[in-house]
């Protein structure tokens, strides 16, 4: 059962979350910023709930608080094909089509905090020196599905699993010792699935990137990472480490140099 309650936090992804609620919000007459805040909702979204369905446009806007949002098409044969990945901090309910075309779905336990889209619209409405800067910092969807294509562009799987770390860095709090630290939200055999490769081939992607002193795994679910710039690098890809001017500033805003190949 899904449980609601008025927008509150604490630790380390509220204050992430927090932040660019500010920045957003900050763009509107205060009036309209303090109807905004009483319009959000906090609630809990169990896994493989559908908080919006392909082709329908979303009922709700809101922040991915925490846990993992997937964008999910539905083959013909049944199978689904992740286009993208949302990860805390992140907004959802503008799909840069209107209506999307794909299910925007949970993939683990996950945390949101939303509000009804028609009148978050409305108090947009009134506020048209604010409208077209808001909006501009609403494409997280978009960004995340050209991500996701990057990361499946990756030739070997170490690459693509560095690519995916980099990606659920942007929602990852400081530990004490300064790295950062990420808590999987998925089980091996899912983060495999979603890789396309088998879950014997993700685990030695893992002790790859341990053995460069990339990343440390404390245990299947939790891992801190270690060298950020140095994942950019066996990503091999050009992933943004930021979404408007956001994100993880010291890897650099490209990974796009390559490192020399591992077998």
């Amino acid at each position: 059962m899904v449980k609601a309650r008025r927008m509150a936090g604490a630790g380390p992804r509220a204050g992430l979350l927090k932040g660019r609620l500010e920045e957003l919000l900050g763009v509107l007459p205060a009036e309209a910023r303090d109807a905004l805040h009483g319009m959000w909702r906090r609630e809990m979204v169990a896994e493989g709930r559908v908080l919006a369905e392909e082709g329908a446009v979303p009922a709700r806007v809101g922040f991915l608080v925490s846990g993992m949002l997937g964008m999910v098409k539905r083959l013909p044969d049944g199978r689904r094909h992740i286009i993208g990945l949302l990860v805390p901090g992140d907004m959802y309910g503008f799909p840069p089509e209107g209506r999307p075309g794909y299910r925007l779905e949970a993939l683990a336990a996950s945390q949101v905090m939303s509000c009804g889209r028609a009148g978050f619209e409305a108090l947009l409405a009134g506020a048209p020196q604010a409208e077209q800067r808001f909006i501009a910092n609403m494409l997280d969807e978009l960004d995340a599905a050209r991500e996701w294509m990057l990361l499946l562009g990756g030739q070997k799987v170490t690459q693509r699993l560095a690519g995916l770390l980099l990606i659920l860095a942007r929602g990852a709090s400081r530990g004490s010792g300064g790295a950062l630290n990420l808590r999987l939200a998925l089980r091996r055999a899912e983060l495999a699935q979603y890789l396309g490769t088998r879950p014997e081939t993700l685990s030695r992607a893992f002790r790859d990137l341990e053995s460069r002193g990339l990343v440390r795994r404390n245990d299947p679910y939790d891992l801190d990472i270690l060298d950020l710039a140095g994942l950019a690098g066996a990503c091999g890809q050009d992933i943004a480490l930021a979404r408007r001017g956001r994100g993880t500033e010291e890897a650099g805003a490209s990974s796009g140099r390559r490192m020399p190949d591992h077998p």
